[in-house]
């Protein structure tokens, strides 16, 4: 019975991209190498910016909280830097996304993923940026909508709350037929820290549980490392992943939560190895670049240090990464052959009449 039940649950999660919708086709090639494997550079932090910058500001020329074109400015030219390597850019509409856009910062040859929720800090309840919406983001020529959720799967309530949250937006964009990246990420409980062995010990066990909650409300899941060389074995923390990744119906990239390069590049060759399908990475590539002394050797350690741990990471993803048609078994045939030849008849027929939008509304 089990066996029965594992095959029609591998079937209709092959079948969610065989007859996935073209905008949501067209966005997963966008955010993806021809290869099919993901490298996404992570640009779309608010909170955790503002205070790398407000950590230097001596350095950086201000007084008080970063001004909004320092952020705006300093994103512009990670995002230019690093950008040319990726194969999509992860960007926040506050600072980056559209401004990227009228900058021509963005790669021409990258996806662009603008975040949807508004920044907040660890353990909140999740919501969309006031003013924000999935069809903004469609409407203005995104790949792709990124969802973070934090949670904490042993508060069931709180839990129930945000993966209902994370249904109604992946039905929203499943309206507006564009992909949804999903990021769960843990955080420690009131008297532990991120250091904490209580927290590091029960932190593997809520990221897969993460995973197959957030799996059926998403087309692509960014997740954390399911495990801590402090506090796990190798062979613990390969046993994490291989459990991840069985519980993961949707294709799954590593996030790096700004850790030192050092660790972060062990991490992503053991979840590369383990089936995880590319990186979404921002501060464990960058976020030296804050403490830089000038724009000149701040720019400097973009272009040497920076970029050159983006291509050592990219290279473990060439090597072993796991492209997310191999991951299902599907061919360009099986893709071409689910095409019906109506298929435009119908799509025009269930399609809502498009709201009228005023030019640069949004």
């Amino acid at each position: 019975m089990r066996a029965r039940a594992t095959e029609r649950a591998d079937a209709l999660t092959r079948e969610h991209f065989v007859k996935m919708t073209p905008g949501k086709l067209t966005g997963l090639r966008h955010v993806t190498e021809a290869s099919g494997r993901f490298k996404v550079l992570a640009l779309d932090q608010s909170n955790s910016f503002r205070r790398s910058l407000k950590e230097n500001k001596a350095k950086w020329g201000f007084d008080g909280e970063p001004p909004y074109e320092v952020i705006r400015d300093s994103k512009l030219e990670i995002c230019s830097t690093i950008g040319p390597k990726a194969s999509a850019v992860l960007l926040d509409v506050n600072y980056s996304a559209r401004q990227a856009l009228n900058f021509e910062a963005l790669p021409r040859d990258a996806g662009l993923i603008v975040r949807l929720e508004a920044s907040k800090e660890a353990g909140s309840i999740g919501e969309v940026e006031p003013s924000w919406s999935v069809a903004q983001i469609k409407q203005m020529g995104a790949s792709a909508v990124k969802l973070l959720l934090y949670l904490d799967t042993e508060d069931k309530e709180t839990t129930e709350k945000q993966v209902q949250f994370a249904r109604e937006i992946c039905e929203e964009c499943q309206q507006h037929d564009i992909l949804l990246m999903v990021e769960e990420l843990s955080f420690p409980r009131k008297g532990e820290d991120r250091n904490s062995p209580s927290y590091l010990k029960r932190k593997p066990q809520n990221i897969t549980e993460c995973v197959r909650l957030l799996g059926p409300h998403s087309d692509v899941l960014k997740v954390e490392f399911p495990g801590d060389f402090a506090v796990h074995s190798k062979q613990e923390m390969e046993e994490n992943l291989r459990r991840l990744n069985d519980v993961a119906i949707r294709p799954w990239v590593l996030l790096s939560a700004a850790e030192d390069f050092g660790t972060f590049v062990k991490k992503v060759e053991m979840a590369m190895q383990f089936g995880a399908s590319g990186i979404m990475v921002g501060r464990a590539v960058f976020k030296e670049y804050f403490e830089g002394e000038t724009p000149k050797k701040r720019n400097e350690f973009l272009k040497a240090t920076a970029v050159q741990r983006w291509l050592e990471i990219s290279g473990l993803v060439d090597k072993y990464a796991t492209p997310w048609r191999q991951r299902y078994g599907i061919t360009l045939k099986d893709l071409a052959a689910a095409v019906d030849p109506n298929w435009f008849k119908q799509a025009a027929a269930e399609a809502p009449a498009a709201p009228a939008v005023r030019l640069g509304e949004y």
